[in-house]
């Protein structure tokens, strides 16, 4: 396949042009052309299209060869410029290529011109190549240069051999007050980054040794006697065939600042948190005080009363009647629902205290076995527990395991005026990418408008004659939640079921 090739052919013989094409299309390329003999023309050619090579013969009626290389050069002073002439004094044709064009062929010669031609076409892709890495050289200098000299920390480039400052950045004068001339062919232990020369020796053979060093908090001074403490690093590499060190210099002043803010912070955090501690310790020394008069002070009385009604039943129930017995009856009910709330409230502040014990636990597991044992308690109820697979998650198996017991027996309980019930266990990922746990039923429901209760400890939506228990339940499953980082939260509706939601 032919190579493409424009060719401008300045010449005003036809059949000299046709000869030239012939010579260069038997060389292996497809050429396109344009054969001009004057000036204008030769402009008009030159400013409107792109070409590969000019050739030009030496003497036209209307023009010649040194007024087409001029034209030439000043409008496409890269294009290569082949002289192909039938005759031309020798030392005009010198003259002409030290002018610009690129070889001289006569015309009886064609058969130089087509390696003239890929010469010169070689040569013009060496020079655009030259040109290229010079302008991405200049391009590089320029980004160094702008970088060097906005740069916010202060840089000293050395000569390796000296150790001698040849080149200092703004920034360096601006940190340590010396104009440039008064940096440039010191030492670092004359401008007061070393301590001394001894030092500045020691520096450097590290330097050789390891290629790159590096100092924390070095102090140094100012021209006027200020002190500075800075960080220190510095690289040696080859520039040019000649070692070169590059010592950048960076102001700690900002982060010595910052570190005494982070070091008050926590000074302060610290005394907070003692603080906290000591209040903590009160709070729970209170709770146990509290917890133990509940337990023991409450009870006292409880344990009289109901074994006063023991007594009673006991001696007395041959000789009062059914109403009076049934009255003392209720009392004791009443004591025994006093202790169960007693247990109940007792539970609810240790759910609060106890630390957590985080371990992988199995959800699915854990709400097969309660499901299980619900449907022992009362084998009579037709219900279908729902419970979803491989539901795991990371918290505390004794605490998840008392939010699930209660929430499962909620829904049992709230189930129970159902021929037929449904109890769903199961879990579905959110938008945030968190796991939304949940556990729906198909029972009674409840109103929304009263959702603000729900949770309360000792809240009740509906009554104890309906649905017995102390009222305690929801409160726990919040507690457990909220210590494990979690949300709950419920929906429902009256006669049609609800759900308990969380996140953990």
């Amino acid at each position: 396949m032919k190579k493409p090739l424009r060719v401008l052919i300045v010449e005003d013989h036809e059949i000299d042009a046709g000869l030239l094409l012939r010579a260069i299309s038997r060389g292996g390329y497809e050429v396109a052309y344009e054969v001009v003999d004057s000036p204008a023309a030769m402009r008009d050619a030159l400013e409107r299209r792109e070409w590969d090579v000019t050739t030009s013969d030496h003497a036209m009626p209307n023009f010649n060869a040194p007024e087409a290389l001029a034209l030439a050069k000043e409008l496409r002073p890269e294009l290569p410029f082949i002289i192909v002439s039938g005759e031309i004094d020798l030392n005009l044709a010198v003259s002409l290529m030290k002018g610009g064009a690129q070889d001289y062929i006569q015309k009886r010669e064609l058969v130089r011109l087509v390696p003239a031609i890929e010469r010169e076409l070689r040569e013009v892709q060496v020079r655009r190549e030259h040109r290229r890495v010079a302008d991405a050289l200049q391009v590089s200098e320029t980004r160094y240069r702008r970088l060097f000299e906005s740069a916010r920390d202060g840089i000293l480039i050395l000569d390796a051999a000296t150790r001698r400052i040849n080149d200092v950045n703004p920034f360096m004068e601006e940190l340590l007050g010396y104009t440039r001339d008064e940096f440039l062919q010191k030492e670092l232990w004359e401008i007061g980054l070393l301590e001394d020369a001894e030092a500045s020796q020691e520096t450097f053979r590290n330097l050789q040794e390891k290629g790159y060093i590096r100092y924390e908090n070095l102090p140094l001074r100012t021209k006027e006697g200020s002190a500075r403490e800075v960080e220190f690093v510095s690289n040696i590499y080859v520039e040019n065939g000649h070692e070169v060190i590059q010592c950048n210099i960076r102001s700690i002043a900002a982060r010595k600042e910052a570190e005494a803010g982070v070091r008050e912070i926590n000074a302060e955090l610290e005394r907070r948190v003692r603080e906290r501690t000591v209040q903590l310790e009160a709070v729970n020394k209170e709770q146990e005080a509290f917890n133990y008069s509940v337990s023991h002070d409450l009870r006292t009385p409880l344990r009289q009363i109901d074994g006063f009604v023991e007594a009673l039943l006991e001696d007395y129930s041959g000789k009062l009647d059914v109403e009076v017995l049934q009255l003392i009856r209720n009392i004791g009910a009443s004591t025994q629902r006093m202790n169960a709330l007693i247990d109940a409230l007792l539970a609810l502040g240790r759910f609060s205290r106890d630390e957590l014990e985080w371990q992988s636990v199995d959800l699915s597991a854990l709400a097969r076995q309660i499901a299980s044992e619900l449907q022992q308690s009362d084998r009579a109820r037709q219900v279908e527990f729902v419970i979803g697979e491989d539901i795991t998650t990371k918290g505390d198996a004794r605490l998840l395991r008392t939010v699930l017991e209660n929430l499962l027996s909620n829904a049992w309980k709230f189930t129970a005026q159902r021929v037929t019930a449904r109890i769903e266990f199961d879990a579905a990922p959110r938008a945030d990418g968190s796991v939304r746990y949940f556990v729906r039923d198909d029972g009674a429901g409840f109103d929304m408008a009263h959702i603000d209760k729900l949770f309360g400890a000792f809240q009740r939506l509906h009554s104890e004659r309906e649905f017995p228990g102390s009222g305690i339940g929801l409160a726990t499953v919040e507690r457990i939640i909220h210590r494990h980082g979690g949300q709950v939260w419920a929906e429902g509706e009256v006669d049609k079921g609800a759900t308990f939601s969380f996140t953990l």
